[in-house]
C-alpha cells in the first residue's frame, strides 16, 4: 500500500481550489507509519503524519497547512531584492488543501483494512483554526470528549468508523 507510493517515479500531483498544483511527497513504514507532505515550489506548506496503532486503528498524530511560508528565491537577483524589500508570509489555509491530507489518509487507512481513524484536537488548534471541530464533522468524523486513548492536553477526540462504509 504505503510502498507503491515512496518507490513510484510518479509524483502525486493535487490541486487547489485555485487551480494550483502541489506535490504530495510520502514517506513511512507501511506497516507502522506515514508522512505525507504537500509541496509547493519545493517548500513545504502542509503535511499530516498518522500511526497504525493499534493495529487495525489509525491515528491521526498532526494535520498542518501552514501560513507563514515565505518561499525561497528561484536565483541570485531575486534573493537580493528580498534583502531590500521583505516579503509577506503566504497562508495556505482555506485552500482545500487540507481535506486533500486527510482524504489521503482515509484512502490509505480503507487500502489498508483499517476499522478506525482516530486522533485529538488541543486548545491551540482549535485557537488556530476555530472552524475545526466543524470541519472534522463536515468529514465524518465524530467529536467525542476526550478518552485515555487521546493525549493528555486534548480538549476533544475524533474519530471515524470505517466499518462497513465504502469509498
Amino acid at each position: 500500500m504505503l510502498k507503491s507510493f515512496s518507490e513510484s517515479r510518479e509524483p502525486i500531483i493535487l490541486l487547489d481550489r485555485e487551480g494550483r498544483e502541489y506535490r504530495l511527497k510520502v514517506d513511512g513504514d507501511k506497516d507502522r507509519y506515514f508522512i505525507a507532505k504537500l509541496l509547493y515550489r519545493n517548500s513545504e506548506v502542509g503535511m499530516i503524519n498518522c500511526v497504525f496503532d493499534p493495529p487495525g486503528e489509525l491515528m491521526i498524530g498532526d494535520l498542518l497547512i501552514h501560513n507563514d511560508i515565505i518561499h525561497t528565491p528561484p536565483h541570485l537577483l531575486a534573493a537580493l531584492w528580498r534583502l531590500l524589500v521583505k516579503p509577506k508570509p503566504i497562508d495556505y489555509r482555506q485552500k482545500g488543501l487540507g481535506t486533500h491530507l486527510l482524504q489521503f489518509a482515509i484512502a490509505i487507512a480503507r487500502q489498508g483494512g483499517v476499522r478506525r481513524i482516530y486522533g485529538s484536537l488541543i486548545q491551540k488548534d482549535i485557537n488556530n483554526n476555530p472552524n475545526l471541530v466543524k470541519w472534522y464533522k463536515k468529514h465524518g468524523f465524530q467529536i467525542l470528549p476526550p478518552s485515555a486513548e487521546n493525549i493528555d492536553t486534548a480538549v476533544c477526540g475524533i474519530s471515524m468508523d470505517l466499518e462497513g462504509k465504502s469509498s
